[in-house]
This record gives structure tokens, C-alpha cells and sequence, in this order.
């Protein structure tokens, strides 16, 4: 009987369990409860209290006097401002800005904005934990719900802390930006309050608090050296990259890693000293294939951004997970980076149309600098492991990505399969270096 009893037990806690996993997939940290999400690098010390219900009475009625003026285009802006999550728009707002703006455009930026918006949702979220308060719309009938119920405290509005975050970073790279940084801003604080879910002081605290954090990731870029120009010389070899690689490009091994300990941390051996099998690879490839749909695929489409942009909607994050997922995301890429770069101008890999200059790669145009390792396939691998993390029952999804964008380097003839491999392999410890410093 005891046995038939455990066995019982246990058929009941599996059913269980499966139906849990049924009910919400297993998204990796996007179930983590708020009090394990530490901030990356920075924090307030600022300690604030709600409001006393006099106090907020007053709110109620602006919000109220709101509401009777809202039309059919603010109604559009509610949904425009308060659709996906928090940094949706934001994000696309950097990525329109930065189309705009004529020059060099800093490496870092990205990175820095979604990191200030994560370090600014912990902190919000250490408030909501202390103080638990209702949507407006709850308090006082007479205020309409114009937006989706939050599923926890309404007290410091997250939503407003990444809008106060991404205004400041965006604006500190691209300054020029600022008249239209400004009225997207007054777009957002405006479709926010219509919503009848926070309190005006619950948003300005908010974006106080986005604000605070981007000023000390803001201090922290002006030293990461993304800024830096690069005045050295190419090195002067017929089996080495020959080229001008411009200011710019060489000076990314130099970028002060996230959480790599130095850039050359994953530097993998040097390469080859002959490339004539992987160049006769590549000449039989091009023989037997007069184009290649995934190498244009994967050099003209933002694929691996519009993927986690996908899987935080499918997994229906709440604020805090998708700027924790974001964060995370684009840390791996900036980190990718400096690896690949650290490797392409230490051993200055040349390229297959270098090699044998009969060779006309399938891309046409070869990217301006070193080959090994392949820069396409180190962030292709980081971004991967860090996907698999973050939505682990995608698990062969994302690796299988990352072998088709190395695979696309390839037929695209713009590097020898060596490059690719390697970059990949880079990538992978990369990625795993970046899980570890958001969960140590």
C-alpha cells in the first residue's frame, strides 16, 4: 500500500507539472521571481514613499480631466506607447535616430541603453516590492482602464523609468536628436497618464529614476572607449589582410569589454599558414552555385534582433524579464564583438578574394578588414548561447541559426569556412562568459 501511495504521489506531481508547463512554457530567467534580478553595474540609494490619498485624490482628478479630452488620436497613442513592453519603442527609436544622424556612429550605444533601462527596472521593482498600490482606474470609477492591467504594484512606473533611461542615453549619443527626443518623450508621458493605470507622480518618479541610472551609465561610456580612433599602420604582408580599415574598425578589440575579463580572453590560435584547401572549398562551392538565398539573408536582414524582439512577445515577458532579456541580449553582442575584433587585428586573417584574386565571392563586396575570425559568426554564436538561456525549450532553434549564419559566410564567399568555425566556437564562450556575469 505505501508503494501504491508513492507511486500515486508522484503520477499526480508529474501530471502536474505537465500541466504547469502546459499553462506557461519554460522561459529560463523570464520566470525568475523579482527579488533574484540584481542590478548589473548601478543603483540608487533614494528611498521614496507613496503618496497620502489627499495627495492622490488630486491625481485622480487630472487624470480624469485627461481622459474627457482624449480623441481618436490620442487613443492611437495609448495603444503606440503602451503596446509590447517597455523599451519596444524605444529601441526603434535609437535604430531611427542613428539612420539620421551623418558620421560615425558609437558602438556602444545599444548596449548602454538597454543595460540603463534593466538597472532602472530593478530599481523600480525594489520599490514595488516595499509598496504594494492599485491602478488609478481602481481607486475612482469614474477613470476609464485604457490600457492592459498590470499584474503588479502600480506604485513607480516601470514603463516611465525606460522612457526616462532611453531618452538620456539616446540623447547623450546623438544630441542633435534632442527636439525630437523631447516630443517623443512628452508623447509617451502624456499616452502613459491617459492610461488610467499610474499616477502622474508615479510616473515622474519613474523617469527620475531612468533618468538617475542613465547618467551613471552615461559616465561609465564616456570611459569605455568607443570613441577612440585608431592611427596605426596595416601590416605589410602578401599572406595577410591588406586594406584600409579606416578609423574606426581596428579600435573595437580595444572597447572595454561588459563582462569579458580582457578582450583577448577567448582569442583562439592563430590561423592557418595555408589556405588553399578552404580557398578550393570555396572556388567548387561557387562553381556549382550561382548564388546563395542564406548568405543575402543574413547580410541584409536584422534577423537575430528581430528574434528576441519575437520571443519576448511570445513568452509574454513582464517589463522587468524583457529588459533583463534584453540586457542580456545585447551585452552578448557588444562583447562578441570585441572578441572577434581583438583576433582580426592581432593575426590580421586575410580574405578569400585576397587569396586568389580569380575568386569573385558571391556577395560581391567583401567587408573593409581582417577575416579571422568571422565577426558574423562570433556574435551569431554569443547571441545563440544567450538565447538558449534565456528560452532554453528553443534550445535547437538558436544553435541551428548560428550554424546557418556561419554556413551563409561561407557560400557568400566573404570568408573560408576556418573563420566561420572559429568564430563560432569564440562566440559560444563568449555567450557563457556573459550568462555567468548576470547570475554570479
Amino acid at each position: 500500500m505505501e508503494l501504491l501511495a508513492k507511486t500515486f504521489k508522484l503520477f499526480v506531481l508529474c501530471t502536474l507539472g505537465m500541466i504547469a508547463m502546459l499553462i506557461k512554457p519554460s522561459i529560463g530567467y523570464g520566470q525568475m521571481i523579482s527579488s533574484t534580478y540584481n542590478p548589473f553595474k548601478f543603483e540608487l540609494a533614494d528611498s521614496i514613499s507613496p503618496l497620502n490619498k489627499e495627495l492622490l485624490g488630486d491625481e485622480v482628478e487630472e487624470i480624469i480631466s485627461v481622459q474627457k479630452e482624449t480623441d481618436e488620436a490620442d487613443l492611437w497613442s495609448i495603444k503606440y506607447w503602451n503596446g509590447a513592453y517597455p523599451s519596444y519603442r524605444w529601441h526603434q527609436l535609437l535604430m531611427e535616430v542613428g539612420k539620421r544622424h551623418k558620421g560615425h556612429k558609437n558602438g556602444g550605444r545599444v548596449a548602454i541603453m538597454h543595460l540603463s533601462i534593466y538597472d532602472a527596472m530593478v530599481e523600480v521593482w525594489k520599490h514595488k516590492k516595499a509598496y504594494y498600490q492599485k491602478a488609478v482606474y481602481e481607486y475612482d470609477a469614474r477613470v476609464k482602464k485604457l490600457g492592459p492591467k498590470p499584474e503588479f504594484s502600480t506604485f513607480i512606473c516601470d514603463w516611465s523609468a525606460a522612457a526616462g533611461a532611453a531618452h538620456s542615453v539616446i540623447h547623450y549619443y546623438f544630441p542633435e536628436q534632442k527636439d525630437v527626443l523631447d516630443s517623443n518623450l512628452t508623447a509617451f508621458k502624456s499616452a502613459r497618464l491617459a492610461t488610467g493605470l499610474q499616477f502622474l507622480s508615479d510616473i515622474e518618479n519613474g523617469l527620475e529614476i531612468g533618468q538617475k541610472i542613465a547618467e551613471k551609465y552615461i559616465e561609465y561610456a564616456k570611459g569605455d572607449r568607443t570613441a577612440f580612433r585608431w592611427d596605426g599602420n596595416v601590416p605589410k604582408s602578401d599572406s595577410l589582410w591588406s586594406g584600409n580599415p579606416g578609423p574606426w574598425d581596428p579600435m573595437k578589440k580595444q572597447w572595454k569589454p561588459l563582462t569579458l575579463i580582457r578582450a583577448n580572453q577567448f582569442r583562439p590560435g592563430p590561423p592557418p599558414t595555408d589556405w588553399s584547401l578552404d580557398m578550393e572549398e570555396l572556388r567548387q562551392f561557387n562553381a556549382a552555385n550561382q548564388t546563395s538565398e542564406i548568405a543575402w539573408k543574413w547580410k541584409s536582414e536584422p534577423i537575430w534582433d528581430r528574434l528576441i524582439e519575437r520571443k519576448i512577445l511570445e513568452f509574454n515577458l513582464n517589463p522587468l524579464e524583457a529588459s533583463f532579456a534584453n540586457a542580456v541580449f545585447h551585452t552578448a553582442r557588444f562583447d562578441a564583438i570585441i572578441a572577434a575584433w581583438d583576433g582580426k587585428y592581432h593575426f590580421w586573417g586575410i580574405r578569400p578574394f585576397q587569396y586568389d584574386a580569380s575568386f569573385q565571392p558571391i556577395l560581391v563586396d567583401t567587408p573593409n578588414f581582417p577575416g579571422y575570425p568571422a565577426g558574423h559568426t562570433t556574435v551569431a554564436g554569443s547571441l545563440a548561447k544567450v538565447l538558449c538561456f534565456l528560452f532554453p525549450r528553443d534550445e535547437p532553434l538558436f544553435y541551428a541559426l548560428a550554424e546557418e549564419c556561419s554556413e551563409s559566410r561561407f557560400e557568400g564567399g566573404v570568408h573560408f569556412r576556418t573563420d566561420n568555425e572559429v568564430g563560432l566556437e569564440v562566440g559560444y564562450q563568449v555567450g557563457n562568459q556573459v550568462i555567468k556575469a548576470f547570475t554570479e
